[in-house]
């Protein structure tokens, strides 16, 4: 009966040792929790949008003694476009097409004589075709810049009146065709919408007028600021899952 208890009280006690050992075991090991995963917004897909701006620019005849003039004034229009985005990159790659509706115009009136002369220039619509490098420096901002072919149609006129009588009036339009060039910032409003700010430079470069110089008419040379506002609709939205980093 002695051994029987000794044989016991031994056994409790490496039992609890050993309890006791594995307590301590386990407190000392880290505990690894996964990583949690998060969604972070993807630029990749077709888009469609609106935007309206205003515009500046100059015009130039080049006989007449190099006349020039500025013209100014709003547009509106559209825009449809598509983005590509690798996953866990920054870089935005796209390309956009634009079509705007303008009013950009401008008018001189010279006296003398007892003649008057009236002239204007109005370039009522353009468009651009542009590449478009983009950085995602934030989740949801991505600042960009652009270029590609721009073109627009321009009407010039002119009138003449000895008094009270007009003497002739004559119009003409000509279609420019140059470059374009500029910069913007682009938010992530919503999963589909996003805004965007653009500034861009267009050279439209030298169309003929009534048959040109050598035609009796005249050639003129347009170039152009525009800043816009605009909101884009984006087709199949989606996240890329991104492992959080400690």
């Amino acid at each position: 009966m002695r051994n029987f208890t000794i044989a016991a009280v031994a056994a409790a006690g490496l039992a609890l040792g050993a309890v006791q050992s594995a307590s301590a075991a386990d407190i000392a090991r880290p505990v690894y929790k996964a990583a949690p995963v998060i969604a972070a917004f993807n630029w990749s897909g077709f888009y469609i949008g609106g935007n309206v701006g205003y515009g500046w620019g100059q015009g130039e005849f080049d006989n007449f003694g190099g006349l020039s003039w500025n013209q100014d004034g709003f547009f509106a229009g559209g825009q449809i476009g598509w983005n590509w985005q690798a996953p866990g990159s920054q870089w935005v790659w796209g390309v956009e097409v634009d079509s705007q509706w303008a009013n950009m115009k401008d008018d001189a009136t010279f006296a003398g004589g007892g003649a008057v002369v009236n002239l204007f220039s109005d370039l009522n619509y353009f468009g651009t075709a542009r590449l478009r490098l983009g950085y995602a420096a934030w989740d949801r901002a991505m600042f960009y810049v652009t270029g590609g072919l721009a073109w627009g149609s321009n009407e010039v006129g002119a009138s003449a009146a000895f008094g009270p009588a007009l003497v002739g009036s004559l119009t003409a339009s000509s279609t420019h065709v140059g470059w374009t060039a500029g910069a913007g910032v682009e938010w992530a409003l919503l999963d589909n919408w996003s805004a965007k700010v653009e500034y861009l430079y267009l050279d439209l470069g030298n169309e003929a007028y009534f048959g040109g110089v050598g035609a009796g008419g005249f050639d003129v040379d347009l170039t152009a600021h525009t800043v816009k506002v605009g909101l884009n609709y984006r087709f199949g939205y989606s996240k890329n899952p991104v492992v959080a980093k400690y």
